[in-house]
């Protein structure tokens, strides 16, 4: 009877600290949505933020996304969320000794990549590209002076020029876009799914996965950087309001 009756004494202690854990474990693991759902927004302010040429919102935007994937703090919130469910439920500890740095090599994952090699390339093809186009429509016209096609061939050249570099800058603003989707999209999801489930190796992998994509927004934003300046040399009025802006900007810094 004393035993029963010591046992029937503790269960309201142990329900308290049951509640906690649930309360220490929800907190955490909303800290981790949380941030998913915060990455997926930032899908929208930069589709926003690069429609308008705001290339310093970009760049905040970027760096919102890095913090967001620390993984000095995630690995914590996500290690907590795992050690005190296996204690709240009578588990085995989960194996701790993978550390992160294991998966730090950026080569292996398969997130999406471009350079400017690979832009210029894709540059000079369009050009390619509008030269024959040229040759095909007006190759055998019959003008009067060979100044005027020369002249009709060069204002072509000009205006496919400065769609392809318009073009350039664009794929280099979408391409950062698809590296916080990918985080946001897939990443962050098998993150959370994994933690859900108990698999810290494959959390650990998911995270590894979304660190290496957040730190390739960095010289994803230089290179978008580059070629929206490449863009203003070329067209200012292409830029709308900030190349207003930045024109202006210019012409009182030179004045």
């Amino acid at each position: 009877m004393a035993k029963l009756e010591d046992e029937t004494a503790s269960l309201p202690e142990l329900r308290k600290i049951e509640e906690r854990l649930d309360a220490e474990i929800f907190a955490r693991m909303e800290e981790i949505e949380e941030s998913g759902t915060e990455i997926l927004n930032l899908h929208g302010d930069l589709d926003d933020q690069i429609a308008e040429h705001d290339y310093m919102a970009v760049e905040q935007s970027a760096a919102a996304l890095r913090s967001l994937v620390d993984v000095e703090t995630v690995l914590p919130a996500v290690d907590t969320v795992l050690l005190l469910t296996a204690l709240r439920d009578g588990t085995s500890l989960p194996d701790l000794t993978l550390p992160l740095a294991s998966f730090a090599d950026d080569e292996s994952w398969d997130h999406a990549r471009l350079t400017q090699e690979g832009l210029d390339r894709e540059f000079k093809a369009t050009l390619v590209r509008a030269d024959q186009r040229w040759q095909e429509v007006w190759g055998d016209h019959a003008w009067d002076h060979e100044d005027e096609r020369r002249s009709q061939q060069a204002e072509h050249r000009a205006e496919a020029e400065s769609e392809a570099i318009k073009e350039r800058a664009d794929r280099a603003g979408t391409h950062l876009m698809g590296l916080v989707d990918h985080i946001g999209e897939t990443l962050w999801p098998a993150l959370v799914e994994a933690v859900e489930s108990g698999d810290r190796e494959r959390a650990v992998l998911a995270l590894a996965a979304a660190a290496s994509a957040a730190r390739a927004t960095e010289s994803a934003y230089k290179l978008y950087e580059v070629n929206l300046s490449i863009r203003f040399e070329s067209s200012p009025e292409s830029m709308g309001a900030m190349g207003e802006f930045l024109s202006g900007a210019q012409a009182w810094l030179l004045s």
